[in-house]
């Protein structure tokens, strides 16, 4: 990889990871889930406005739009006014923020909880997918090593979540990534399936990975939810001739103003609502790609965490590009002894990469604020039913 492709991997890094810190800690009962993932795309955007700017005519911006998905929904929620929800005490919050400068990609995640007691312990089953999620991107990080296979590292995540009485969510990803490129060549799904052959690929030095650790209390198939797609992809190898105006009209506008990166459907229908009606013929003919909202099949209380990380492997082991934030207050009455084959994977050392300082921002960006009082009665789940 040439220098200037590293830097802008470091930058996009200390991008996500900033981001990623600053939406973290205004998570609150009685925040809008839709405000906190406008706030954080637009701070993505406003810094990478900011870093480069002798070369203001490269591509910069959101790679994946924030999301924050909460309790028992697995992923990809980032939804419209009628659909938002709004936090309440004890909710298990996940955050994903997704940044690229140059095509050079960086993606983190990470769960906390919406509470006004931080300092106490949670200690329920939320605790156990939490510490399941957390230790497991602990884990696979570590794995990122020249020699290393697929096939061992999906071994060890699985064993980290039945360790917690836990399963990994379905749909969920270590995906190489490449300039441009979202899921390269060395790209496998970390739930374990049977059915499904996983390449024994080494990684190799200079690869780049996105790790997503999403963990479940249930069983982890993950089902659609009531919510429709608000996140979409152009699929750039399909051609189709469209029929209905609206959907030229569409297409168009997400050619015009999207690249390869997944977008937001609102913002490229922006004040012209009558473009929705040509959302159906581009997903039929497959020249947009939904992002579903999941959700954990099974009923009742159960929770999913989610920790995300970008990595490199160097010839030296493992190098984290995005930084690690602190831990919600959970504690599991599961342990991982040193001894055992995860506690000595998590022995093993691996580098924290330098990011470079983020210049200041001229652009102030508001911070959102809770909508209703923060005394609001617990809910143990989103209504995905």
């Amino acid at each position: 990889m040439s220098a200037d492709g590293n830097a802008k991997y470091k930058t996009a890094s200390a991008i996500a990871s900033y981001v990623l810190q600053s939406v973290v800690g205004i998570v609150a009962p009685g925040m809008s889930v839709a405000a906190i993932c406008s706030y954080s795309d637009a701070l993505v955007s406003a810094h990478c406005k900011s870093v480069y700017r002798k070369e203001q005519d490269i591509e910069r911006g959101i790679s994946f739009p924030t999301t924050v998905s909460v309790n028992k929904v697995i992923q990809n929620f980032s939804p419209l006014a009628e659909d938002d929800y709004i936090m309440r005490e004890g909710d298990v919050v996940k955050i994903e923020v997704g940044v690229h400068i140059d095509g050079y990609i960086s993606s983190a995640a990470h769960t906390t909880i919406a509470t006004n007691s931080p300092g106490v312990s949670i200690t329920d089953r939320r605790a156990d997918a939490i510490s399941a999620a957390y230790y497991a991107s602990e884990v696979a990080v570590r794995m990122i090593r020249p020699g290393q296979t697929p096939r061992n590292l999906i071994k060890a995540i699985g064993l980290v979540a039945s360790g917690f009485k836990c399963s990994v969510a379905e749909d969920t990803f270590t995906c190489q990534i490449d300039r441009f490129v979202v899921s390269g060549n060395n790209t496998f799904a970390n739930r374990f399936n049977p059915d499904v052959i996983v390449p024994e690929t080494p990684f190799e030095t200079g690869e780049i990975y996105t790790i997503d650790c999403t963990i479940s209390t249930g069983d982890g198939q993950a089902r659609a939810s009531q919510y429709n797609p608000s996140i979409y992809q152009r699929d750039v190898n399909q051609h189709y001739s469209l029929k209905l105006r609206t959907s030229r009209t569409l297409f168009s506008e997400v050619c015009k103003r999207f690249s390869v990166f997944p977008f937001l459907m609102r913002d490229a229908i922006a004040d012209n609502h009558t473009l929705k009606a040509g959302i159906g013929e581009c997903v039929k003919s497959k020249l947009l790609v939904p992002f579903a909202v999941t959700t954990e099949k099974l009923n009742g209380d159960q929770y999913v965490a989610q920790f995300k990380v970008t990595v490199m492997c160097n010839y030296t082991g493992p190098i984290r590009l995005t930084r690690a934030l602190t831990m919600p207050s959970v504690q599991s009455a599961t342990t991982i002894p040193a001894d055992s084959e995860i506690g000595q994977i998590l022995g093993l050392e691996f580098e924290q990469a330098t990011l470079p300082e983020l210049p200041r921002l001229k652009l102030n960006i508001q911070t959102p604020v809770p909508v209703i009082d923060q005394s609001v009665p617990e809910s143990s789940s989103m209504d995905t039913s």
